[in-house]
């Protein structure tokens, strides 16, 4: 980590808003989760009317519009076939692992999240889901990396402490999005999903859920 990142962040102690969590839903942080379980959630960055609903198992998932993302939900460890907007795709998840499964132009991507476990800090996730050659979260001014370039079809994430700081999104030296203040909170995680639409990039950024019913 930048070393002047990490001071900036003992000395003051990212995908669109966040989203507000379901009654029944808490953060990645928890003790009621099923340990038998692997929690799952879908992104979908396709033009047109929203999906259909999808279903892993006993686990069903809403239908999502454009730049959307759903909650976490329990999954029983198993082979499922993912089909999605003229796409398919295969996932293999295991217990006590977190996944997100993005639908875009160029097909179904998984990928492993890391488990947020630290109650006293956020956690951040960048995914690069765009066709440009590095993208990266840091602080609005530019000046200060938080997350370090991340090439397509891959994701990277950082814990930090949960303190005011403005973040934007960049390719290089330009600006995909400024975040402003996303007013992070402890135990939490937020993801910035870059993703291309229609010619341009966007990005989606989200507060990670996770609903257990």
């Amino acid at each position: 980590m930048n070393s002047r990142f990490l001071r900036f962040m003992v000395a003051a102690a990212v995908l669109g808003a966040g989203l507000g969590a379901p009654a029944a839903a808490q953060t990645l942080y928890g003790e009621r989760a099923p340990r038998d379980a692997a929690y799952v959630r879908f992104f979908r960055a396709v033009d047109g009317q929203p999906g259909r609903a999808l279903a892993l198992g006993a686990a069903r998932f809403e239908a999502l519009g454009h730049g959307a993302v759903s909650p976490y939900r329990p999954v029983a460890p198993d082979i499922y076939q993912i089909r999605s907007d003229g796409h398919s795709g295969e996932i293999i998840p295991r217990a006590q692992r977190y996944y997100t499964v993005t639908v875009t132009r160029g097909g179904i991507q998984v990928f492993e999240d890391q488990a947020h476990t630290d109650p006293a800090r956020a956690q951040l996730v960048l995914y690069n889901l765009s066709s440009l050659e590095q993208v990266s979260l840091s602080t609005e001014d530019g000046r200060t990396q938080v997350i370090p370039p991340v090439p397509p079809g891959a994701a990277e994430g950082i814990t930090v402490n949960a303190v005011p700081v403005r973040l934007g999104v960049f390719s290089a030296d330009r600006v995909l999005r400024l975040l402003g203040d996303p007013k992070l909170t402890r135990g939490s995680s937020y993801s910035a999903l870059v993703f291309d639409e229609e010619g341009q990039t966007a990005v989606h950024w989200a507060e990670a859920v996770l609903v257990l019913e």
